[in-house]
C-alpha cells in the first residue's frame, strides 16, 4: 500500500504532478507554431500558458516537503502561479465563445478583472501576519481560487471544445468532432477534481487524479492538432 502522507511520496507525486502540466505546454508550443495560422487556433496558445504556469504552481509545493523555510513565501508564489493559470484558461474559454462575435468581445475582460479581484482578495483576507501560517491564510485563498476561477475556467473551457466539436463535425466530419468532445471532457473531469473537489478519493490525493487528466488533455489536443496540421513542401 502507498503511504500518500508520506513527505517523499509527496514530493514524487508533485513532480509527477507538475511535469505533466509542463509537458502539455512543451508539447502546445511544439505543434502551436504549425497551426498558428488558423484564427480558431490561435486561442490555444492561453491553454499552453495554462499548462506552464500550472505546472511550475505544483513544483512550487515540492520545498513544503523539503522543509524549506519560510514556508509562507513558496505558499505565495504557488498561489500567484496557479491563479495565473486560471486566468488563463478562463481566457481561452471565452476567447474561444467570443471568437468572430463582435458584440461579445466584451467578455475577453473577464480573466483580466477576476485574477485582480483575486489580488484583493489575496492582500486583505489571504495575507495576515497574525496567523498560524507565517502570514498567509492559505486555505482560504486556495479554495477561493479554485472555486471560482479554476471552477470557472475549466468549464467555460470544456464548453468551448463541445461547442467547437458541433462546428467541426459540420465541416469536416464527426470524427474530427470527436477529438474535441475528447478534451471537453478532459477539462470537464479538471472541472471536478482541480476545481471543486479538494479531499482524497477512494483514498487517493486529487493530485494524483490531476496528472492523469493532464495527460488525457494533452493526448486530446495533440490529436486536435494533427487535425490542422499541414505538411512542409520541399522547394
Amino acid at each position: 500500500m502507498v503511504d500518500w502522507n508520506d513527505n517523499q511520496v509527496k514530493l514524487v507525486v508533485y513532480l509527477i504532478n507538475g511535469t505533466s502540466f509542463l509537458a502539455m505546454f512543451f508539447i502546445m508550443a511544439f505543434w502551436y507554431k504549425r497551426i498558428s495560422h488558423i484564427e480558431m487556433m490561435n486561442h490555444f496558445k492561453y491553454l499552453a500558458i495554462f499548462g506552464l504556469l500550472h505546472g511550475l504552481g505544483e513544483y512550487s509545493e515540492i520545498p513544503r516537503f523539503l522543509a524549506w523555510q519560510p514556508y509562507w513565501i513558496f505558499d505565495l508564489i504557488r498561489l500567484l502561479l496557479i491563479s495565473g493559470s486560471f486566468a488563463a484558461l478562463l481566457s481561452f474559454g471565452v476567447n474561444v465563445l467570443s471568437s468572430g462575435i463582435e458584440e461579445y468581445r466584451w467578455i475577453r475582460g473577464i480573466p483580466l478583472g477576476a485574477i485582480w479581484m483575486y489580488y484583493w482578495l489575496l492582500i486583505f483576507i489571504g495575507i495576515d501576519f497574525t496567523n498560524s501560517n507565517n502570514g498567509l491564510n492559505y486555505e482560504t485563498v486556495d479554495l477561493a481560487q479554485r472555486y471560482t476561477m479554476g471552477f470557472l475556467g475549466a468549464m467555460i473551457s470544456s464548453y468551448a471544445f463541445f461547442d467547437l466539436s458541433k462546428k467541426l463535425c459540420a465541416i469536416v466530419g464527426e470524427e474530427a468532432g470527436k477529438r474535441f468532445i475528447h478534451a471537453g471532457i478532459g477539462l470537464g473531469l479538471y472541472m471536478i477534481f482541480g476545481g471543486l473537489i479538494v479531499n482524497p478519493v477512494l483514498g487517493i490525493p486529487i493530485v494524483v487524479y490531476n496528472s492523469i487528466i493532464a495527460i488525457i488533455i494533452t493526448i486530446a489536443i495533440i490529436r486536435i492538432f494533427q487535425l490542422f496540421e499541414i505538411k512542409q513542401d520541399h522547394f
